[in-house]
C-alpha cells in the first residue's frame, strides 16, 4: 500500500471503469456529443470502436447514464460470445421480459411487442452490446440487424449500439444490410503526449496528489512505452508508485520508469 507514502487519498490508477476518475480530451468530448445525439435521435445502428484500453467501455457508460432514465429502456449485453438464439434470450432478460429461451420466434415476438409498447409510452429502446468483435458468428449480427426492422412509421423502435475493437468493423462489413443501416461509425484513439500529461496529473489530483511527483522525462517515457492507450498507463503508473514507495523516493522520473519497465515487462 502506498497511499500513505505519496500522500494519496485514493489509488489514482485502478483499472476499473470511474466516472470520479474519469478524464475527457477534446476529442472524447466530441465523441461522447456525437453519440448521444445519434442514441436521442433514434438514428438506427451507431458502431463505436477503439483498441484495447482506450476508454471504450468507460466512455459508453458514461453516455448511457447521461440519458433520460424515464425515456431510455436500456438493454446492456456485457458478454458477447452467444449464439443467435442466446443474443435475443439475454436481450429479453435484459428488458425484463419473460419469453421462452429456446424458441425463437417467440423471443422476438415478445422483444418485438415490447418495443412496440415502449414507442406507444414515447419510450425509446437502445441495446447496447460491448465487446462486439467477440460475437463468435455473424449470423448473431445479422440477427441484431433483424431487429432494425422493427419499425412504426418512420421510427426505429430500437437503437443498436455496438461497441468494439476495430475488428468488429470487418465483421459488420460481412453484412452489407447491416453495414448501411449504421448510421454513425465512431473511433476512440490513443491519447496523445499531452493529453497522456493531462491524463496523468488529472488523475492524480482526483486521488487527493498536492505536490508534483511525476518529471516531464518521465511522462514521455510513459507515453513512449504504452503508446498512450490509458490502460497500460494505469498499469506502469500503478507499478511506478510501488517502485517508488520501496525504493523511499519522493518522485518519479525517468530512471524509475525504466527500471519499473524492466521489472514489471509487459
Amino acid at each position: 500500500m502506498y497511499l500513505e507514502h505519496w500522500e494519496l487519498k485514493d489509488f489514482p490508477f485502478d483499472n476499473v471503469p470511474s466516472s470520479y476518475f474519469y478524464y475527457e480530451t477534446d476529442e472524447h468530448r466530441t465523441m461522447c456529443e456525437d453519440l448521444y445525439d445519434a442514441i436521442v435521435r433514434r438514428r438506427g445502428a451507431i458502431v463505436l470502436t477503439g483498441e484495447i484500453g482506450c476508454g471504450k467501455t468507460t466512455s459508453t457508460q458514461r453516455v448511457l447514464l447521461d440519458l433520460p432514465q424515464d425515456r431510455f429502456d436500456v438493454a446492456l449485453i456485457t458478454y458477447s460470445s452467444l449464439s443467435p438464439l442466446e443474443m435475443l434470450y439475454e436481450i429479453s432478460q435484459q428488458l425484463g421480459l419473460k419469453a421462452d429461451e429456446k424458441d425463437k420466434n417467440h423471443l422476438l415476438h415478445v422483444i418485438r411487442d415490447h418495443l412496440t409498447k415502449n414507442a406507444a409510452e414515447n419510450r425509446d429502446t437502445l441495446i447496447c452490446i460491448d465487446e462486439a468483435q467477440s460475437i463468435p458468428d455473424i449470423t448473431t449480427l445479422e440477427e441484431l440487424r433483424l431487429l432494425l426492422n422493427f419499425q412504426l412509421g418512420n421510427r426505429f423502435l430500437v437503437t443498436l449500439l455496438l461497441v468494439g475493437q476495430p475488428e468488429l468493423r470487418k465483421k459488420i462489413a460481412q453484412i452489407p444490410q447491416l453495414q448501411q443501416r449504421v448510421a454513425l461509425n465512431l473511433h476512440i484513439g490513443r491519447l496523445t503526449l499531452q493529453n497522456t500529461l493531462n491524463y496523468v496529473l488529472h488523475r492524480l489530483r482526483k486521488a487527493g496528489c498536492m505536490r508534483p511527483i511525476l518529471t516531464r522525462q518521465a511522462i514521455t517515457l510513459i507515453h513512449e512505452h504504452t503508446a498512450g492507450v490509458p490502460r497500460r498507463i494505469n498499469h506502469l503508473l500503478d507499478r511506478c508508485l510501488l517502485v517508488g514507495m520501496r525504493s523511499s523516493t519522493s518522485l518519479i522520473d525517468s530512471k524509475l520508469v525504466q527500471s519499473t519497465m524492466q521489472r514489471y515487462p509487459g
